[in-house]
């Protein structure tokens, strides 16, 4: 019997994982079809004139990867359903009220990355790395090289900025004790910046700055946000 349910819980998450692929890749086919615009204004939003490839594949290529992000972004919200429908069953109605909270904020906090991202990262990081040019050193922009960084930028604060609500969860589920986050702050800020020099397509200090920054402040929102709800909580 229990080999059995183990094999239904397979089958289910092999049927989920499907959906989810299928229905990116179908996002992805039509984002195909619109990539060439978006790259173009991509390329406009980084203003840095015009952008070259150096390969017979490279403008394809750059299509393909813009389709397959524009896929995967349009498909998230579907994933995040598809995980629910999976993991939610198995919950009692009290954890599937909270769950759900952590996952619309989950949803929200990537949305916030992403804008982050493209209004005050992409924009100010890529002026202050074009700024070390001069009039004999002038930058011939790769189009793979623009959009790593475009999309890079994008997808790691979107995932980034998970971090403040995965500590809040810690604390909220007693597996890691507010005492012993603030005790260790220090080192947390410093795992902070690491983390952001290794997700960040760049490693210049100031583009580091503008992500972990925000990334700090947020840090300490949640342990004050866990602070407030374990107190509430604990009132009769």
């Amino acid at each position: 019997m229990n080999k059995a349910s183990f094999i239904d819980h397979l089958e289910e998450l092999r049927k989920r994982i499907l959906y989810s692929i299928a229905v990116a890749g179908i996002f992805a086919v039509a984002g195909f079809f619109v990539a060439k615009p978006v790259l173009d204004f991509i390329i406009q939003r980084v203003n840095v004139g015009s952008a070259y490839f150096f390969s017979p594949t490279e403008a394809f290529t750059a299509q393909v990867k813009v389709a397959l992000f524009l896929g995967i972004f349009a498909a998230f919200p579907f994933i995040i359903v598809q995980t629910w429908l999976f993991i939610g069953p198995g919950l009692t109605e009290k954890e599937q009220k909270v769950s759900m909270g952590y996952i619309i904020s989950g949803i929200l906090l990537f949305l916030i990355g992403v804008t982050f991202a493209y209004f005050i990262l992409i924009p100010f990081g890529l002026r202050f790395l074009l700024s070390f040019g001069s009039e004999n050193l002038k930058p011939i922009m790769n189009i793979s090289g623009v959009l790593s960084f475009v999309l890079w930028c994008l997808l790691g604060c979107g995932i980034m900025f998970q971090l403040p609500l995965l500590v809040f969860t810690l604390i909220r589920l007693d597996i890691v004790r507010i005492a012993t986050v603030t005790k260790h702050r220090a080192e947390a800020i410093v795992a902070i910046l690491i983390i952001c020099a290794v997700i960040t397509p760049t490693a210049d200090m100031f583009t580091l700055l503008i992500i972990s920054v925000p990334l700090i402040i947020l840090f300490e929102l949640s342990i004050l946000a866990a602070r407030i709800s374990l107190r509430s909580s604990r009132k009769p």
